[in-house]
């Protein structure tokens, strides 16, 4: 018989001690002090510094035409602005991390080993995490603003509220807006029914439009104000704007509606009230609003 010898096979009295692992904040500077870590916090800040530019640049082609021209449109631009500028934290580190591969990560030739091996970020902790809980704070900031932006602009435009009930002591000048192939005509009913294809808008008075379309599908835009809304055959949608700039402004067709879609544009008249009432009165709209 064979004697076994158990001599150290004993299980110990205590338990192993678990493993201490340093506290959260060492860990991050310990990540941090990486030299793949230091690079990308260093490239994000450079392209930060130099994306936070495009913030305001990108507000440059809204206004080469007289744009904000409206509180909807200072609504949008603002929403723009802030868009832009969150961004820039997000855009600038995925950029960091893509250039930073493209130099530090690129193919290696030969038998020996990398100096600096591509972490696996999917298994680090911290970087899942805090990638996490950034993006979502972004997230929820940006819905929170989108939502009351949205409420900001209805309440403008006052969208959802008939004509002979809009805010105001000031009855809404309404025009009825028919959108055809290629072009746009306005009436006022307000004034003997006056027909213009140039659109005539008074200043500081909340305007009414009722849309539609004779043929196809169109869409009445009328940029520098901030009003975007489909003209449809067959049916009316409406919207509303007060101006707030004196200018002539640009009105476009903003929906593919065949051939000369492109051409489908004219122009937009802002003037002071009595300018405007005077004007409907020449063209034979003996009745004021």
């Amino acid at each position: 018989m064979t004697d076994v010898n158990t001599k150290g096979l004993e299980p110990p009295d205590e338990p192993e001690a678990p493993t201490n692992r340093p506290p959260s904040m060492e860990r991050i500077r310990t990540w941090l002090s990486r030299p793949y870590a230091r690079g990308i916090v260093i490239l994000s800040l450079i392209i930060g510094v130099l994306l936070l530019p495009m913030a305001w640049i990108v507000l440059i082609p809204m206004n080469v035409t007289g744009a904000p021209a409206s509180e909807i449109m200072v609504n949008i631009e603002q929403t723009v602005f802030v868009f832009t500028l969150v961004s820039v934290p997000i855009v600038s580190f995925v950029y960091a991390v893509l250039v930073y591969s493209l130099i530090k990560w690129r193919g290696h030739k030969g038998d020996s080993i990398p100096e600096d091996k591509s972490p696996a970020i999917r298994t680090n902790t911290i970087g899942v995490v805090l990638w996490t809980a950034v993006s979502a704070g972004l997230a929820f900031f940006l819905v929170v603003w989108g939502l009351i932006e949205l409420a900001q602009i209805t309440s403008n435009s006052y969208g959802t509220v008939t004509a002979d009930q809009q805010p105001g002591g000031e009855q809404s000048i309404i025009v009825n807006v028919t959108g055809q192939q290629w072009v746009w005509t306005f009436e006022y009913p307000q004034h003997d029914g006056v027909t213009t294809d140039v659109l005539y808008l008074p200043k500081d008075r909340a305007v009414y439009f009722n849309v539609t379309s004779k043929d196809v599908i169109h869409n009445f835009w009328l940029v520098e104000l901030g009003v975007k809304i489909d003209a449809n055959p067959g049916a009316i949608t409406q919207t509303g704007v007060t101006p707030t700039k004196v200018g002539s402004f640009n009105l476009r067709c903003a929906e593919l509606c065949g051939m000369h879609h492109a051409y489908m544009e004219t122009e937009v008249e802002v003037m002071e009230i009595e300018s405007f009432t005077s004007l409907m009165r020449e063209m034979g709209g003996g009745k004021t609003a």
